[in-house]
């Protein structure tokens, strides 16, 4: 268990002067009138205080809680009966609560620790207040069953953080962050434990507070971990373990580690650490490295450090981190081959698990061994393990296993319901947390666990759209495809409500058949785990029992598939399945004629799925190519139109092979609805095309179509168009933050309309200089009214003027945003990517959800940002993560670059993109895509390529893609 010497350091010192306040008191001679006073009972009292209190910290050192508790409390009720001194009082309290947390018993920790709270304040101690704030965040951290339990935390934690810096207590404000750090690991809020982890690391560091800096650490290893950075978890932890080398001696030198108390009285606490808190932190920092080199593929080494944790965890007498290392042995060896290994270690951490009553640790064990027994072609012995495990916890991994299994075995009809049933788990967003295992481990080890040895959750989205379009159930997969955009939103950006309230899939009548008939299973498993825990004798029936009834279980399933296969045009769920398809609805009525696209990339195979108008949705497997083969395609494609030199017939051909593949099936559809407008919603490799760039033997796409971009059709937000009781008939799980509105003029004339504008020109920060973002803005922004230049009314923020306050101060009294400055989305976590702020800054992508009000802007546009070429292995995540944190604050349509274009040839597609928005009025509206369109045909057909151009510019002329394809718009095309 892990003592919080940090926050009871403080109360120890305190206690001890007070103490030595009072010996010195008695001392002296002044004070005789005083001391005479005293009756001899309170002397004795005082003394047997002391005692109990000096035996509570001995008891401490050498890890006995148990019996420092008893300590603590009795010198807390002789304070309470007898004697009432508060500011002694206090200080026990904190001591108590602290180690009433470390036992486990936290309900009582919160009642002391708010006590302690109240008390403090009353004393105006403040030292003591923020270590009482910090036991209350970590009680309630522990206790954290549910968000309110988290929030309870973070509350108290922020409040220790405003304590310490009201007393300018850097140790305390370590703590403090590393603690928030922790808990918005363990709520599922990674990016904030991300940074609020690294600033407790960076003022530990400063401050040489190790204890603070090894849980800024270790959280960092936990959230990188579950996440799948194995990199940075092994960057992490080695750092953390390079810590503990440093501070940890040996026992036969007879000390250890003492840390600075600073806080009022600026003393040392002749406290040490106990040595086994540091083996448990360097446990936890082994097991996560050795799953990291798992996720790797480099099972020896994982092998290697998980022999070495076996050995701290006997050394320590920690069985439930036993049973971690175990798991990951049986990892290590699953993936080296070694399955009897594998199965072995694995009981060992099952039985560990069941030995100490921790049945989450039992239900991932049974989880693993399921995935072993399914790889190895054991089909049975795997229902079996994902079965007991149901029956202790109904995670979405376990589901997903079985679904895998019986997609294996070709029953597409269970495995379509377990899939559901996985996908709905995983809606919840519930956390599984491990108790009894170190902090950093309890949320981490579980979700490494499922990624690495379960089925990923995107893949089980991806494998059920599949089964549903093998099966023609077009408006299931349309719906699932919506909540996979919200699943790969979740990962990127760590939100876990990317559509507010969970959202569940329709079970139908005959697939919940499927449910009840393995409910009876379950229900079974729960008696056979009754007799294994109580010894009964009738145990070795029980399982011959359970042989039988699992092979019921399949003949009652081909029952079903056949039933399945036969009625499904008379199940109503099959025909409209729900309020997903109102959303895509909602996009192709705003606009006549227009299609909405899904593509699809499994790992082997590429489906389209269509919407139009009327909710007609179609699908076609694309046979002709292969996701790797569209992959390699695309990066070729984004190398030839990333050079303006490039030549323009092979960017043609490389752009007619992926029209063929991603447009040509749809032209029936194109041509018998006279289209005009392409939407697409899409997925991995093809993030990276710009769709406007296609061509089709004859012609780009962008001459024949307007062409926007959606992350899904559940996170766009429409104005407002039909009747005034739209608005009613909106979906339940509608996230948009606005409420539906009627279209607005972008006209200059609407009183409405402004713009910000900001942008860099100069060299700095290590950038290049962009000499022309200021005639950009000249262009597009008039800031007086006497200025002659400028399409829109508005503010300017140029260089050293464009810090973060002057766009976060501006931004929500303007309709529009232009922002012309270096930026980048950069594949990996989301806070990688950026945009450039004129003082040399960067102002990272998450951070707009932190500082910018957004909810009056209509339009956002990123002129000079660039993302990845794409290739094998990229997911193009950072494009629809960066777009997802401005259309999450309420802005309808986002519009950026791909890739860096030519200063001067940039500044002139955005005074044409303006200008056409501009004409934009009431009576003859013009959307932004059409906008873009016009703005992007002038370039290829030349119209504007002399302007301001010299003669080296104009023999490249921009009707080359290099200069106008670059530009996509995500959200609303309106």
């Amino acid at each position: 268990m892990y003592v919080n010497h940090k926050v009871l350091s403080c109360a120890i010192a305190t206690y001890f002067l007070s103490l030595s306040t009072l010996q010195s008191s008695i001392a002296t001679p002044l004070t005789a009138a005083t001391l005479n006073s005293q009756s001899q009972r309170s002397q004795e009292l005082e003394t047997e205080v002391d005692r109990l209190f000096q035996e509570g910290i001995e008891q401490l050192h050498i890890g006995q809680l148990s019996e420092a508790a008893k300590r603590f409390e009795q010198a807390l009720t002789i304070y309470r009966q007898e004697l009432g001194n508060s500011e002694r009082q206090l200080n026990v309290l904190i001591a108590l609560s602290e180690t009433y947390n470390s036992l486990g018993n936290y309900e009582q920790a919160i009642e002391l620790a708010k006590e302690s709270r109240t008390l403090a304040d009353k004393l105006q101690k403040y030292p003591e207040k923020a270590a009482a704030y910090l036991t209350l965040a970590s009680a309630y951290q522990s206790l954290g069953c549910s968000q309110s339990e988290y929030q309870k935390a973070i509350l108290a934690a922020r409040s220790g953080l405003m304590t310490a810096w009201k007393i300018q207590n850097p140790d305390s404000e370590a703590k403090a962050f590393a603690l928030l750090g922790s808990v918005y690991n363990s709520s599922g809020q990674t990016q904030d434990a991300i940074l609020f982890s690294q600033r407790g690391l960076n003022v530990a560091q400063d401050n040489k507070n190790t204890t603070a800096a090894l849980s800024s650490l270790l959280t960092l290893g936990g959230v990188h971990l579950g996440s799948g950075d194995y990199g940075k978890v092994i960057n992490n932890t080695e750092q953390a373990l390079d810590f503990l080398r440093k501070h940890q001696l040996t026992e036969a030198e007879g000390t250890g580690f003492y840390p600075s108390i600073l806080g009022a009285y600026n003393c040392v606490s002749q406290q040490k650490l106990n040595r086994q808190q540091w083996q448990e932190g360097e446990g936890a920092a082994l097991v996560m490295q050795a799953l990291a080199y798992v996720g790797m593929g480099n099972s020896n080494k994982a092998i290697e450090l998980a022999e070495q944790g076996l050995l701290i965890s006997h050394n320590i007498q920690n069985p439930l981190l036993e049973a971690s290392f175990l798991i990951v042995l049986s990892l290590g060896n699953s993936y080296s081959g070694n399955p009897e290994k594998a199965i072995e270690f694995v009981n060992q951490s099952r039985a560990i698990a069941h030995e100490q009553n921790n049945r989450e640790l039992e239900g991932v064990a049974l989880e693993v061994l399921g995935k072993i027994y399914r790889n190895y072609k054991q089909p049975d012995k795997a229902i079996s393990a994902y079965q007991e495990a149901l029956s202790i916890h109904e995670r979405y991994s376990a589901y997903a296993g079985i679904g895998g299994i019986y997609q294996d075995l070709n029953l597409l009809g269970s495995a379509t319901t377990y899939y559901k049933q996985a996908i709905n788990k995983n809606e919840e967003q519930v956390h599984s947390q491990i108790r009894g295992l170190p902090v950093w481990l309890q949320t981490s080890f579980v979700e490494a666990v499922q990624d690495i040895h379960g089925v990923p959750a995107t893949e089980v989205y991806r494998s059920l759209t599949s089964l549903l379009l093998l099966q023609n159930r077009m408006r299931e997969a349309q719906q699932v495809l919506e909540l996979l955009k919200g699943q790969e939103l979740r990962e990127y950006t760590g939100d876990s409500r990317v559509y507010g309230e969970p959202i569940r899939l329709e079970i139908t009548p005959t697939e919940q058949r499927i449910l009840q008939e393995y409910g009876s299973l379950i229900a079974f498993g729960d008696e056979l785990e009754g007799c294994r825990r109580t010894g009964c004798s009738q145990l070795d029936e029980l399982l011959d029992r359970r042989d039988d009834l699992i092979q019921q279980y399949y003949q009652a399933l081909e029952q079903i598939e056949t039933l399945i296969r036969n009625n499904r045009s008379n199940d109503d769920t099959f025909l409209d399945p729900n309020q997903f398809s109102e959303k895509a609805r909602e996009i192709l009525s705003a606009q006549p004629n227009t299609l909405l696209i899904y593509p699809l990339l499994l790992n082997d195979r590429i489906w389209l799925l269509w919407a139009s108008k009327g909710g007609i949705l179609k699908a076609v497997e694309v046979s002709e190519v292969t996701p790797p083969q569209l992959e390699v395609t695309v990066l070729r494609f984004r190398q030839l139109l990333q050079n303006r030199l490039s030549s323009v017939d092979e960017l043609q051909q490389t752009g007619k092979q992926l029209y063929d593949w991603l447009i040509k099936p749809l032209e029936p559809e194109l041509k018998a609805n006279t289209i005009q407008n392409l939407v697409f919603s899409l997925d991995r490799s093809t993030r990276y095309i710009p769709m406007s760039a296609l061509f089709d033997g004859e012609q780009y796409l962008v001459e024949n179509y307007t062409v926007s971009t959606v992350l899904s059709a559940n996170l766009t937000e429409m104005p407002w168009v039909g009747s005034s009781n739209a608005s009613q008939s909106r979906p339940v799980n509608y996230r948009a933050t606005k409420s539906l509105s009627k279209p607005i003029s972008l006209s200059p004339s609407n009183p409405e309309i402004s713009v910000l504008g900001l942008g860099v020109s100069q060299a700095v920060g290590g950038f290049r200089s962009l000499p022309n973002v200021p005639a950009e803005l000249d262009a597009i922004v008039r800031q007086e009214s006497v200025d002659t230049q400028g399409i829109y009314p508005g503010k300017k923020f140029l260089n050293e003027d464009f810090d973060l306050f002057a766009l976060r101060d501006n931004v929500s009294s303007h309709k529009m945003l232009h922002i012309a400055t270096h930026g980048e989305f950069v594949p990996g976590p989301i806070n990688r990517s950026y945009l450039l702020l004129g003082t040399g800054e960067k102002l990272a992508i998450p951070d707009i959800e932190t500082w910018l009000d957004l909810q009056n802007v209509n339009l956002v546009v990123l002129s000079a940002c660039e993302a990845a070429l794409g290739g094998p292995g990229l997911n193009g995540r950072e494009i629809a993560g960066v777009g997802y944190y401005f259309l999450k604050g309420g802005v309808q349509t986002v519009m950026a670059s791909l890739w860096k274009v030519n200063d001067q040839s940039t500044r002139l597609l955005m005074e044409q993109f303006y200008q056409n928005l501009a004409q934009d009025t009431p009576e003859a509206p013009l959307t932004k895509a059409e906008a873009l369109r016009q703005a992007q045909l002038a370039f290829l057909r030349g119209k504007d390529a002399e302007t301001g151009e010299s003669s080296a510019e104009r023999s490249h002329p921009y009707s080359h893609p290099f200069y106008w394809s670059s530009f996509i718009l995500m959200g609303s095309g309106l």
